[in-house]
């Protein structure tokens, strides 16, 4: 009788070890939304600091979700004579170009939105805080992220995503070298001289490191699709650089309708 009892006792942990027990596959989790601000810029524009100082106040507003990038092109930014610096670039210039002429300074694209029913992304200060606010509430669709190596005079950035929704349209990787702490003239409507001789310039674009539209990563991705990439830079050796203890990557992900992320991490 003992023994009935026992090879039933055993049968019962048998079946029972068989039981499948339901689990959920783990989703990845999705950071923040950043967002992307490509301010055009130039010395000889007195409303150019107001925009700055505008965006500042926005990204405390947002939780410090605006990642800022400031080129000069168009007719404001010949330098003065007194000038240091020459900001624009042949890039900055192909920048504006991609972006669009704007109607009225200050002026910003952002997170790479196209204006309804024009063919430019830059936007008058009166749209910026609703245009924000609706990029930075929208749901990641990447996770991205940034590490950088440096070995004597090389840097190496190192650009991961992880695609956590199905992209449907051609995606594209740039990559931006900014530079802060830029002292040179600047004309501002907070002085009533002709500039103020050691305005500081911050987020300046220096350098694209990929072509100015973008490197064609991939025709589309599928969620949960993974991908890596590596840029060697020498940023002492780029001319445009004064200081690269004050330089920046800026890397985002963007398709035709708009950024899907970006991210930021200094050169050192």
């Amino acid at each position: 009788m003992r023994n009935v009892g026992y090879l039933l006792f055993l049968l019962f942990i048998l079946s029972a070890c068989t039981d499948e027990i339901p689990y959920d596959l783990a989703e990845p989790m999705a950071g923040k939304q950043k967002v992307l601000i490509e301010e055009i810029s130039g010395v000889r524009c007195p409303n150019c600091p107001d925009g700055s100082r505008l965006l500042e106040a926005l990204n405390a507003d947002f939780d410090s979700s605006l990642i800022v990038v400031t080129y000069h092109a168009g007719s404001f930014s010949r330098p003065y004579a007194e000038s240091k610096y020459d900001f624009k670039t042949s890039q900055t210039v192909s920048l504006m170009e991609l972006l669009g002429r704007p109607e009225g300074y200050p002026s910003a694209a952002i997170q790479r939105i196209p204006v309804p029913g024009q063919q430019t992304y830059q936007r008058l200060p009166n749209t910026w805080t609703t245009t924000i606010s609706d990029a930075v509430n929208a749901e990641p669709k990447v996770d991205l992220n940034l590490s950088v190596n440096t070995l004597n005079t090389s840097t190496t950035l190192r650009v991961s995503a992880l695609f956590l929704e199905d992209i449907n349209a051609p995606v594209f990787l740039t990559v931006y070298l900014t530079e802060d702490g830029l002292v040179d003239p600047q004309a501002d409507t907070k002085t009533s001289e002709e500039y103020i001789a050691d305005f500081q310039h911050d987020h300046v674009l220096r350098e694209v490191l990929t072509p100015v539209e973008g490197t064609r990563w991939s025709d589309g991705y599928q969620k949960l699709d993974f991908k890596e990439d590596n840029f060697n830079v020498d940023v002492h050796a780029l001319s445009n650089v004064v200081d690269s203890g004050n330089t920046a990557f800026v890397v985002f992900l963007h398709t035709s309708e708009g950024v899907l992320q970006v991210e930021k991490i200094d050169v050192h």
